[in-house]
């Protein structure tokens, strides 16, 4: 696994403390799954602008019209 070193505000070295205490894990293990999530919703992002106009010509404009037609293909 790599490392990776970072320099962080005093008030948010000071969430991410309270977090790891709070949860029982380590600090880096509370930043690893916080960036992996933010990772995953970029690309979410990326992925839904690169498929909006061909969505929005299928009248699919929210998350709601995705998981009506899902439903309507189940």
């Amino acid at each position: 696994m790599a490392s990776l070193t970072l320099r962080i505000p005093d008030l948010l070295e000071k969430q991410l403390e309270a977090e790891s205490r709070e949860r029982g894990i380590s600090k880096s293990d509370v930043v690893r799954e916080a960036l992996e999530r933010d990772l995953k919703v970029q690309g979410w992002r990326k992925l839904r602008e690169q498929f909006r106009p061909h969505l929005e010509r299928r009248g699919v404009f929210t998350e709601a019209d995705v998981l009506k037609h899902l439903g309507e293909e189940l």
